[in-house]
């Protein structure tokens, strides 16, 4: 006897019923995988759309956006090589790769070695665009905050130094480029010709 739907049901095929079981366990990881997916690259910092994973990955949208779609893509987890892809494009928007790696089925300590990989062959220096008028204090505050929040309790200062270090080009990033208002772009010129040897010193004509 074989319980099925919570109904007692009699002559029902064992292996039909353990079928429907793997069919049912295997929908929900396909469907988890490309949500993660999609999760992981939504919380990158700075924003990270699907267009500009698919160009960090140097693949077409379509291609990338197959990944994120949970009707299209057919596999329970990501392949290795394109997951190792991935985790170093993320890696540069603050995703830790252990979770990226674990998108390719990877346990957590068969995930660690390719994390600590993928961390190692990143550039020392990052490059980011940045205005040379710094953000407004209050900016500043609101990142600050976003970052410290990264800091887990009873770190050392060494510990919380370099979290802080590590997130700061993505934070400076994310506050987004600066927009100067008539007013200050005017002001900054005149302070400029103020200062100006040739307007306040003009040459004696001969």
């Amino acid at each position: 006897m074989v319980f099925l739907f919570g109904q007692a049901e009699q002559h029902v095929n064992p292996y039909w019923v353990e079928t429907c079981s793997v069919f049912r366990v295997m929908s929900c990881s396909m469907e988890k995988v490309a949500t993660r997916l999609k999760n992981l690259r939504k919380s990158a910092v700075p924003r990270l759309t699907v267009r500009g994973m698919a160009d960090a990955l140097d693949m077409p949208l379509g291609s990338y956006a197959r990944y994120e779609s949970v009707h299209d893509y057919k596999k329970p987890f990501l392949p290795i090589d394109f997951t190792r892809k991935v985790a170093a494009v993320l890696a540069g928007h603050g995703i830790n790769p252990t979770d990226a790696m674990a998108l390719a089925g990877l346990t957590e300590s068969e995930a660690e070695p390719e994390a600590r990989e993928i961390e190692a062959t990143r550039p020392a220096m990052q490059v980011i665009s940045m205005q040379v008028v710094l953000p407004s204090e209050v900016a500043l505050r609101d990142m600050f905050r976003s970052l410290l929040v990264l800091v887990p309790e009873g770190a050392t200062k060494d510990e919380a130094a370099a979290i802080l270090a590590r997130r700061l080009p993505s934070g400076l990033a994310a506050i987004g480029p600066l927009a100067l208002d008539q007013a200050s772009v005017a002001s900054l010129a005149s302070d400029e010709a103020a200062q100006s040897p040739a307007t306040d010193h003009p040459e004696p004509r001969p």
